[in-house]
């Protein structure tokens, strides 16, 4: 079966729907956990050590007191502490340190310009780390630091009375070494405050985003499995189904007046497609005479040509009476309707051979006035809307569907003239 354009994007479509859903799924997901990682951060041990000029001996001291920075790697280092030569805050691209071997670390103060720019120039003379120290009066309050375009070297963040202390070490001569450790993480997620309600909500947030997705999945399976149903059962040829695509937004009683009009069509194509064809050969009086010719295109009949014969017995040319009938499902001369003889023949009554019955008339429902009438009993009559419309209430049961006079649909009407208040009714649709 051939299936239009339109509808073979919206099966595409509707087979991309579920992989949209699992990237969909996974973005969220990955969001969610950016988000609960940008809220952890992670400390530092940081340990002192330096010689007493003094007494000549070595003095040491830890603390949990450094701040990793977001974008620094969470590893060990440790080294000479040295300072900048010139400028503390180490913000000039021509910043340099005098180490006097390796590794070192570096000691800067924040201020003036950018962490990245302080860890770059360090990294630049080859510092193994980089201690960031705060700004005066801070104490010692540390903040998280953001160097993304300072990655692959050790940077922390130390109070401003810890920093003052390591710069005036090194000012006074001392060789300062420190060793800088990986701490524990910190953040609402590992407050016991905290830890239960947002664990519970992440939980609750995941398994209805999981049931959101889910049942959307299932209604769109259920939605397909149901259209291939409906293509598979019902048969839905390319014309209709073109047809609910162009029509799909129009009012429901245009779309039904419409699909009534398409399936009086097709009725008429399958009484078309029983009627009698044959092919015209050589001695045939149809062809033979010059008197007999088609009504319809009043073409004569030739040899080999194909005619379709009526039940009426009236013929034409095939390629002629067929686009009549479509619209007109009526023998051109007598006016005898294929769809009658095919209720008769369905009925096991033998069709009229020449014109409708003596005693039954013909009556099509139009917004006109009187069409024709008749003298005798034995001749058809056709009315107009209004007064079939009178008789109709008049002789029939009431009938909801038939009180409605403006719907332009075919209906026929049998008639028998020994009870003028008894019909036969039947609908062509």
């Amino acid at each position: 079966m051939c299936l239009p354009d339109t509808m073979k994007a919206n099966l595409k479509l509707r087979a991309i729907h579920g992989p949209s859903c699992t990237w969909l799924s996974v973005f969220v997901f990955q969001c969610c956990f950016q988000l609960s990682a940008s809220l952890i951060y992670w400390t530092a041990y940081v340990e002192v050590r330096y010689v007493d000029s003094v007494s000549n001996e070595t003095v040491g001291s830890i603390c949990e007191c450094g701040v990793f920075g977001v974008d620094s790697p969470l590893v060990s280092a440790s080294g000479l502490l040295v300072l900048p030569n010139s400028d503390p805050l180490a913000c000039s691209r021509n910043t340099t340190f005098t180490a006097k071997h390796q590794p070192w670390i570096a000691l800067i103060k924040k201020g003036d310009c950018k962490y990245s720019q302080k860890i770059q120039a360090a990294q630049r003379q080859g510092a193994s780390a980089v201690v960031i120290y705060n700004i005066d009066g801070t104490g010692n309050n540390t903040e998280l630091m953001a160097h993304s375009d300072a990655k692959g070297i050790v940077a922390i963040m130390v109070g401003n009375i810890l920093g003052t202390e390591m710069v005036d070490l090194v000012k006074n001569g001392s060789d300062v070494y420190v060793a800088i450790a990986v701490a524990k993480p910190h953040g609402l997620w590992y407050r016991s405050s905290w830890a239960y309600p947002l664990s519970y909500t992440l939980i609750g947030l995941t398994t209805m985003t999981l049931f959101y997705f889910a049942f959307l999945f299932i209604k769109r399976m259920y939605r397909n499995q149901q259209f291939r149903k409906q293509v598979v059962q019902h048969s839905v040829t390319q014309k209709s189904v073109e047809f609910r695509v162009k029509f799909r937004n129009l009012p429901h009683s245009v779309v039904s007046f419409i699909s009534v009009q398409m399936e009086m069509k097709r009725e008429n194509e399958k009484a078309i497609a029983k009627l009698e064809v044959r092919t015209l050969r050589t001695g045939d009086p149809e062809v033979e005479s010059e008197d007999v010719s088609c009504v319809v295109c009043t073409d004569s009949f030739k040899h080999n040509e194909k005619v379709t014969i009526l039940p009426c017995r009236h013929f034409y040319h095939k390629k002629c009476i067929e686009p009549w009938l479509l619209e007109h499902p009526t023998c051109p001369m007598c006016k005898f309707h294929i769809l009658k003889y095919k209720i008769d023949e369905e009925s096991d009554e033998p069709p009229s051979s020449s014109s409708p019955s003596s005693d039954t008339f013909h009556l099509t429902v139009i917004r006109t006035e009187q069409l024709h009438t008749s003298d005798s009993e034995s001749t058809p009559a056709l009315f107009s809307v209004h007064f079939c419309s009178s008789v109709m209430i008049s002789g029939l049961p009431e009938r909801d569907e038939l009180q409605n006079t403006f719907h332009c649909i075919e209906i026929c009407f049998l008639y028998t003239h020994s009870s003028i208040d008894t019909f036969n009714l039947y609908q062509l649709l």
